[in-house]
């Protein structure tokens, strides 16, 4: 299944930038999405590793990040975690510190990233050095560093920021740069992967602002010399935010993430391989939510998410088959016992959920679901640091659904 052409996807990110920033926004905390994310190997040769159920994606749209501090790109530790099956949990962590050197020019960055994708479970150490260029640029080439050479992913980038209302990140990565010549691997790159980021932000005023996140891979080349196959992928990712005043006393958001995938397989020689109709991901969420300004704080909101997977789903399920699911969420909470340093924020989300899977290698695990599924998280957040206004959110979840405890949630976001 080939990909789409470099210009027809160049066409789509200008249009889908042209129609969101005619929108103000707001920068929203899901850094996975507004971060620099490669085309990952394991990604795209061996795919995730577990599968979904039907409440996989209801139970982290409960567990998402509920604080917007630290933005991705600064300074800061922010984090969530929670249980989503007896066995798994769901992880997106992110740490960054940058140390100057005498003289305010020069320094240290370092990032640690623990994330997951649709494609599985992935973590990045990223260390290297940053250069002021005046007052407005700043520019790094960090490194995502193993003991395997071939490995090796270099990440070149610049960032612009004239004042507090508006900053522009860009990011050029060149994943496993040196793996043909240092890898140990029989395995080779006719193209190695690159990535292309840029992420736009600008605040319009006190309640009116906009972001957008533009991620693009274009095609990468493999040979899987040890399974017989070649191997090509390109996937394009893109979020985006806004918020603007509805009345003096309320607010409305909404958010979008948009992803599009697509990998082609065949045979090398003669070897025969399984796979080879290729594999597309077709992923659309938005979420549009108000919220009062009053003491209480009202909030409430849709949110609609659906995905569609088919084709040779990679060595880890070792199948072919399809994965369609809709999801629509209603959601309403609010903020209930505010202290100086601590809140109640319980949320009740209630939704249709459409789930239809086939495994033809895998019979055991194809399923379908239409059901209606509830829950309720009762978030307690703490300000551990006044000074920084750290916060650290514990959040027990119950299923109403099934009249059960539905697991655990902490996060903890601190700014350096």
């Amino acid at each position: 299944m080939p990909g789409r052409s470099f210009s027809s996807r160049c066409r789509q990110i200008v249009s889908i930038m042209a129609a969101s920033l005619l929108l103000p926004s707001a920068v929203q905390a899901e850094s996975p999405w507004r971060d620099p994310h490669p085309q990952r190997l394991d990604g795209f040769v061996e795919g995730r590793e577990f599968l979904y159920n039907s409440s996989s994606f209801i139970n982290r749209f409960s567990y998402r990040q509920l604080s917007d501090s630290p933005p991705p790109g600064e300074d800061g530790l922010s984090g969530t975690g929670g249980s989503v099956t007896g066995d798994e949990l769901y992880l997106e962590t992110n740490l960054q510190k940058t140390l100057y050197f005498d003289g305010d020019r020069y320094g240290i960055i370092a990032r640690m990233q623990r994330r997951e994708d649709f494609d599985g479970r992935f973590d990045r150490q990223l260390i290297g050095i940053v250069r002021r260029l005046g007052d407005d640029w700043r520019a790094a080439l960090v490194a995502d560093v193993a003991g395997d050479k071939g490995e090796v992913d270099f990440q070149y980038e610049a960032t612009w920021q004239p004042d507090e209302s508006q900053k522009l990140r860009l990011a050029l990565i060149q994943v496993d740069r040196l793996y043909n010549n240092k890898s140990n691997s029989n395995n080779r790159y006719e193209r190695t992967p690159v990535t292309l980021f840029a992420h736009y932000h600008r605040q319009l005023g006190s309640q009116l602002s906009a972001d957008l996140a533009v991620n693009y891979s274009p095609h990468a080349q493999y040979e899987d010399r040890n399974h017989g196959l070649y191997i090509r992928g390109d996937q394009l990712r893109i979020a985006g935010s806004v918020t603007f005043p509805l009345t003096r006393q309320w607010r409305s958001e909404l958010s979008f993430k948009y992803e599009d995938t697509d990998r082609e397989y065949r045979g090398l020689g003669t070897e025969i391989s399984v796979g080879q109709d290729g594999f597309s991901r077709r992923m659309r969420s938005a979420t549009w939510q108000m919220t009062s300004e009053s003491d209480a704080r009202y909030q409430g909101g849709l949110h609609y998410f659906t995905l569609d997977e088919e084709g040779w789903f990679g060595q880890n399920l070792a199948s072919s088959g399809f994965h369609r699911r809709d999801e629509i969420l209603l959601f309403a909470g609010m903020t209930l016992g505010r202290r100086a340093s601590s809140w109640w924020q319980p949320t009740l989300s209630i939704g249709s959920i459409d789930v239809d899977r086939v495994m033809l290698q895998r019979p055991q695990d194809n399923r379908q679901d239409d059901e209606w599924q509830a829950r309720l998280t009762l978030p307690w957040r703490y300000v551990v640091h006044q000074q920084s206004g750290a916060v650290l959110t514990l959040n027990p979840t119950l299923n109403l659904d099934s009249l059960k405890f539905g697991g655990g949630n902490i996060q903890l976001h601190w700014p350096f």
